[in-house]
């Protein structure tokens, strides 16, 4: 009774998600009874109601679900409590409807959460836009183009926040003009560079030596004209006049030199001339290629020194004639042996044809085969190889042809059968725990087809095992995702300890608790990563506090060594929580290791950071000094007043610069830049005063 009974819940199911309503699913299945002259009873009236009731709160939760506000936790509890009210059904409506509402739920809550990350990645988009803006001279066309990347996919994937990204990033559109001026410069002095490097190369590269001697001159003029060349030209303009200064210098010293090489070039090949006629027979067929090929070496290489003219030529000639001679005896014996081959296979081909037309399928494929290996064994018979082998290649395709289609009738049906029940393997093997009826299908339908011929153990072996797969699967799967629940809860638990080495696994909990879906421990795994957000957020300002009492010390030390050439610079380990500070070190490290743009570079550093310490201290400044501002006038108190405020301190607030926050500047001061060690004193002494007015004003 409990398998017909869960064999019933799918189905009843089935049928309301294809219908779009339970009491219309109902109401069908009553009609097409009474049609049929069998039926027993209508839905009352009194039934009908409450499952429009509970199917009109359903579909007020699916449409909040695609768009949920700021309200969406108090309209869906209102509609809980609607629901759970009407909810006074016969089972089997009751658990339908009431899976329908919490799927709709589950879409509501992955909307907001959908929502949240957008935002957040939004927020991300725009801190970058800020820093890299804030930048100035220190940003880069690559980083800014990298950045529209990201906006333009952000865009792409978030439609509804397209134009609020557009806008956003158009802020940035004076930094793209500089950036694109600057780099049209580069490029215009890199195309002229490499013009003049390019003219240098085909003067060095060419045979004539007068015009690189002529027009080197010219070409040096040129590019001293056009100032400071982009570093990756001025390489390449370096080289090439490099090597044209090379070879000026050494073309007179080649021309005495070339007839010597002459000479030992034709010493090479006289050796390998040599070394082909000590080859046995077998190797001659490759002889008499590199015979030719020595040949047309040697008419391509110059004069020899008078003194060696007699004791090379002679030589040369006396071993090429020896070669020669070799290699016509040699194809001599060749021409005899593919004659004698060419008749041997032609019997072989006559053969063939004969067997041809034969019916006797076994004994004539065994002769065929021999006969192929016999034609294997053969040597090759040359100009008619081409032609005899046509001919017996044909007798075989004819006579292979003629039996393939004899076999193919008997073994089409078995092919049919087989591929019917590979289908059938493959869905079986698709099973999920929830498709018994289609399980019951597949083995009736396996049960009553036609079998596969020899194939036919191995398939039902396959088919067999998926279906014990399934039913076993089916047995264990709730028993399992419970368990599996319950370890990840635990785990979660553990990883609150130290939330931040374990936030990325905590994400992947979350994606792993969503994939379960198990409503068993659904409760406990909201209470565990609530518990796993806390911990995380707490962790995270303990950090951030942490950080500013590092900050002091090794902006001193850096301060220090921008002095002293010999104070010891801070490490990159050290410095990797302050971005800033770790580019002024290596600024600093790259000037004392004599590089020539890192005092530049040191300076664009330090004047950044000199404007980012006024721009914080100045706000935070301002923040204190507001306690001493006018009071405020009749027409500001009225709207305070109309604002449900009558203090009219927290009107004045509203109309501040809401990101004018004594933490944020605070977080932003940890990454503020190095100022030099008169100044970071200074600066630090401001800090605090304004830090403190400013905290005590909030």
């Amino acid at each position: 009774m409990d398998r017909i009974a869960a064999e019933r819940v799918p189905a009843a199911e089935e049928r309301c998600c294809n219908h779009g309503s339970c009491a219309k699913s109902f109401m069908n299945e009553t009609n097409k009874t009474e049609s049929s002259g069998h039926a027993e009873s209508t839905i009352p009236e009194a039934l009908k109601e409450k499952l429009h009731l509970c199917e009109a709160v359903c579909r007020e939760l699916e449409t909040l679900a695609e768009s949920p506000g700021t309200n969406a936790d108090a309209g869906a509890g209102a509609l809980r409590a609607r629901f759970e009210e009407v909810l006074d059904l016969p089972p089997e409506f009751e658990e339908l409807l009431r899976k329908r509402f919490e799927a709709a739920m589950k879409r509501l809550e992955l909307s907001k959460e959908e929502n949240a990350r957008r935002d957040a990645a939004f927020a991300a988009l725009k801190n970058e836009a800020s820093a890299l803006a804030a930048a100035g001279e220190l940003a880069t066309l690559r980083e800014l183009e990298q950045l529209e990347k990201r906006f333009r996919r952000f865009s792409a994937e978030n439609p509804g926040a397209a134009r609020e990204a557009e806008a956003e990033f158009a802020k940035l559109s004076p930094l793209r003009e500089r950036l694109l001026a600057e780099a049209e410069q580069e490029k215009m002095l890199t195309e002229q560079a490499d013009k003049l490097t390019a003219e240098l190369v085909a003067l060095t590269e060419a045979e004539d030596i007068a015009p690189l001697h002529d027009g080197k001159a010219k070409i040096e003029e040129a590019y001293a004209q056009l100032g400071k060349v982009p570093a990756a030209a001025a390489r390449r303009y370096s080289e090439a006049h490099r090597q044209a200064s090379v070879r000026l210098a050494r073309h007179y010293e080649t021309l005495d030199l070339a007839r010597w090489e002459s000479y030992t070039r034709k010493l090479d090949l006289c050796k390998m001339l040599e070394e082909l006629n000590a080859l046995p027979e077998s190797g001659m067929a490759g002889a008499a290629k590199r015979l030719h090929e020595i040949r047309e070496q040697w008419k391509t290489l110059g004069s020899v020194p008078r003194e060696k003219s007699d004791e090379i030529n002679p030589r040369y000639l006396e071993l090429t004639r020896s070669l020669q001679h070799k290699v016509d005896e040699f194809f001599s014996r060749r021409r005899q042996e593919q004659k004698l081959a060419a008749a041997e296979k032609q019997k072989l081909c006559d053969r063939a044809a004969e067997l041809a037309s034969s019916t006797d399928w076994g004994a004539s494929a065994e002769a065929f085969k021999e006969m192929q290996k016999q034609w294997k064994e053969l040597p090759g018979a040359g100009a008619s190889e081409h032609e005899l082998f046509g001919k017996f290649r044909a007798s075989a395709d004819a006579f292979f042809a003629a039996r393939s289609a004899v076999f193919e009738e008997r073994n089409k049906k078995f092919r049919e059968a087989a591929a019917a029940r590979e289908a059938l393997i493959s869905a079986a093997e698709k099973l999920t725990p929830g498709d018994i009826r289609e399980a019951k299908r597949l083995r009736e339908a396996y049960m009553n087809g036609p079998r596969a011929g020899r194939e036919e153990g191995e398939l039902r072996r396959r088919f067999d095992a998926a279906m014990e797969s399934f039913f076993s699967s089916r047995k264990d799967d709730f028993a399992r995702k419970e368990a599996s629940a319950r370890e990840l809860i635990a785990e979660l638990g553990r990883l609150a300890a130290d939330p931040l080495a374990g936030q990325g696994r905590a994400r992947e909990i979350r994606e792993e608790f969503r994939k379960l879906a198990c409503r068993a421990t659904a409760a406990e795994e909201r209470a565990a990563l609530d518990a796993f957000g806390k911990a995380l957020e707490a962790a995270g300002q303990r950090r951030k506090e942490s950080l500013f009492d590092l900050l002091r010390p090794l902006a001193g030390r850096l301060a220090s060594a921008l002095d002293d050439p010999g104070a010891e610079l801070p490490g990159e380990t050290e410095l990797e929580p302050f971005p800033k500070l770790r580019t002024a070190a290596r600024c600093i490290a790259a000037l004392r290791a004599g590089e020539a743009s890192a005092r530049e570079r040191l300076d664009k550093c330090l004047a950044s950071a000199r404007a980012e310490h006024e721009r914080i201290i100045a706000a935070l400044e301002k923040l204190g000094g507001a306690a001493k501002e006018e009071p405020l006038s009749l027409a500001a108190e009225l709207e305070a007043a109309i604002l449900g405020n009558f203090a009219a301190g927290e009107a004045a607030a509203r109309k501040k610069d809401p990101a004018a926050d004594p933490r944020q500047l605070r977080e932003a001061y940890l990454n503020a830049g190095l100022l030099p060690a008169s100044e970071l004193e200074e600066s630090f002494r401001r800090f605090d005063a304004a830090f403190a007015a400013a905290s005590a004003e909030k």
